[in-house]
């Protein structure tokens, strides 16, 4: 029992560091950002994030029913339950709209 409390507060401290760096970049990326602005350069077009694997081959499939597809969007993992004819691309895009990284620059 106490293996999995240490176990797990050292998780939580790793992330809570990992949060602290990332809010640290955010910043410097925003000063960085402003910098670029004021000498008139302005941030190139963000391109199409890659469709995942497991996206496209739950378009591909044929199937009676919805399916459940596991995905990475922005750090988060997230559930999307897809069916049905579609294209991959407008679902991976109205997923990451959904979830608020639609226009975010690949990194």
């Amino acid at each position: 029992m106490f293996r999995w409390r240490r176990g797990f507060r050292r998780l939580a401290d790793e992330l809570a560091e990992a949060r602290v760096e990332q809010a640290e970049l955010r910043r410097r990326l925003e000063a960085f950002e402003m910098i670029a602005a004021a000498a008139g350069v302005s941030r190139p077009a963000a391109r199409e994030a890659p469709v995942p694997p497991a996206l496209l081959a739950a378009a591909g499939e044929r199937r009676s029913g919805d399916v459940s597809v596991r995905l990475d969007v922005g750090g988060r993992e997230v559930f999307a339950v897809v069916g049905g004819p579609g294209d991959a691309r407008e679902w991976w895009s109205a997923i990451r709209n959904l979830v608020g990284t639609g226009d975010e620059a690949p990194p």
